[in-house]
């Protein structure tokens, strides 16, 4: 394609050669550089596009896009353009060259500290009763219809986006449904996406080893707001107090759900156990029965976004009742079935506040006693470790303290740090800080009625130590041993 075309609506400065030649590929990453190719330098956290230009010339770019002019000072026979912010410009050039997919597909963005994931699943599911094709941007992995995609971040660059729903598009998807986080918001990922709804789901202490303060961290949430098409849906949930400051700055159509304040959709008359949940939505003066596989209030508050989304888009409630009704995701409140008479559940919960949701729903299914497994991951908030070992004593019977993904950080240094909230709590607990031994130990002191909650990791199927990735899944693990293997 034209580089003067990829540069469409793009203010920029030609430093040398010329916007007249035809660019390969588009890319931000060196390594993947081919004859022809558009290298975009961005500055990251981690390093600087910049000084991998060179080693892009040498793979074949044709054309660099920069913002520091300081790097190729010298440098002869290639098309040098500048522009201000070459992080944002990314998804603008990267738009152009797939094509512009985001004008072909809906787009639906869910950002919030908790729920994220569920709702994406809760809507492919309601998309695909009414018989739409659906891809899946998330945590877990991406998707293209029934395809699954790895996924190492909840949202890739912005490049990467596009080309997904480039692949979306191909391939036939009416929808997409993507986890926004709020480090890709900051960091400008979606900035070239024209969004047909957007979700917010709550607001609660995370990432703040990134954002300064929780102010800061509602702020990078905003921006997705600014995103939505003119006659697109901002669907907020009433319960949070965030809520009012994102109706302030939010495009389109808004409407709100809940359980305990007033919103266009609220769920009554809720009912839990084990096996899943049940409430009755209250639309317009109308009562619909919904069903969910899922359990907990977090589970109706995912699943109350994910109606308001789909009916406002035009998706009856009828076959959003038969989209919801057998929905599980990998690691969220997932029961792990087995012949014992105690239960264990695997759960991502991460934060202070997805912890307070899981053990008070497990407190409110079971007889017996709540055993609560949990650590804190290394290289990340050191704020909200305290935090959670309070919680996790409070509101469980007894706390293993283990360990999450200790990173770079001693494991046993931050296992003392959530202890210390533990200990404010008075609760019974004890430290084990290989996580595979905290499992056992907890399946090995359960008894008849318990519920055991393996908190933090989820889906996960490694545990990053130092810098290296280790094959490691609470789901797998706990199922061997309950199974006698």
């Amino acid at each position: 394609m034209n580089l003067e075309i990829l540069l469409k609506n793009i203010e920029y400065e030609i430093l040398l050669g010329s916007d007249k030649l035809n660019i390969s590929s588009v890319e931000y990453d060196s390594r993947k550089i081919s004859n022809g190719s558009l290298f975009v330098a961005i500055k990251g956290y981690d390093t600087d596009g910049h000084i991998y230009i060179k080693k892009a010339i040498e793979a074949g770019a044709s054309a660099i896009v920069l913002e520091d002019d300081s790097y190729v000072l010298g440098i002869e026979n290639i098309t040098i353009i500048k522009v201000r912010n070459s992080r944002k410009i990314l998804g603008e050039i990267s738009s152009n060259f797939f094509g512009n997919p985001g004008e072909k597909i809906n787009i639906i963005g869910v950002t919030g500290t908790n729920g994220k994931t569920s709702i994406t699943y809760f809507l492919k599911n309601i998309f695909k009763k009414a018989g739409y094709k659906v891809g899946i941007i998330g945590t877990i992995e991406n998707q293209i219809n029934d395809k699954v995609y790895e996924s190492s971040v909840t949202t890739p660059e912005s490049r990467d986006v596009q080309e997904l729903l480039f692949n979306m598009v191909e391939k036939g998807c009416e929808y997409c449904v993507m986890e926004t986080s709020s480090h890709a918001l900051f960091l400008d990922r979606v900035a070239a996406v024209p969004f047909k709804a957007a979700i917010f789901t709550n607001l609660t202490q995370d990432h703040l080893d990134f954002h300064k303060d929780l102010t800061d961290y509602l702020n990078a949430k905003k921006i997705l707001f600014t995103y939505i098409k003119a006659d697109g849906n901002t669907i907020l949930n009433a319960d949070d107090t965030a809520t009012d400051e994102i109706t302030k700055i939010a495009g389109g159509k808004i409407s709100t759900y809940s359980i305990h304040n007033n919103g266009d959709y609220k769920a009554k008359d809720i009912k839990m156990d084990i096996y899943g949940t049940s409430f009755t939505l209250m639309y317009n003066n109308q009562e619909i029965f919904i069903q969910l596989k899922m359990i907990g209030e977090f589970s109706i508050y995912n699943s109350l976004a994910a109606i308001a989304v789909a009916h406002e888009l035009g998706i009856s409630f009828e076959k959003i009742a038969e989209g919801l009704k057998k929905v599980s995701v990998n690691g969220r409140f997932q029961l792990i079935e087995s012949k014992n008479e105690f239960a264990v559940v695997v759960d991502y919960a991460h934060t202070p506040d997805g912890l307070l949701n899981v053990l008070k729903t497990a407190k409110k299914i079971t007889l017996g006693k709540v055993i609560c497994v949990f650590g804190c991951g290394g290289d990340r908030d050191t704020k909200k470790r305290p935090i959670m070992g309070k919680v996790a004593g409070e509101l469980s019977d007894f706390c293993i303290i283990t360990s999450d993904n200790p990173r770079t950080e001693d494991p046993e240094k931050i296992i003392d740090m959530v202890e210390i909230g533990v200990k404010e709590a008075e609760a019974t607990y004890t430290k084990i800080t290989n996580r595979k031994d905290a499992i056992k130990y907890a399946i090995k002191i359960a008894k008849k009625g318990d519920i055991i909650i393996i908190a933090g990791k989820g889906h996960e199927d490694y545990q990053i130590i130092g810098k290296t990735k280790y094959p490691f899944s609470d789901y797998d693990i706990a199922k061997n041993i309950l199974d006698g293997r």
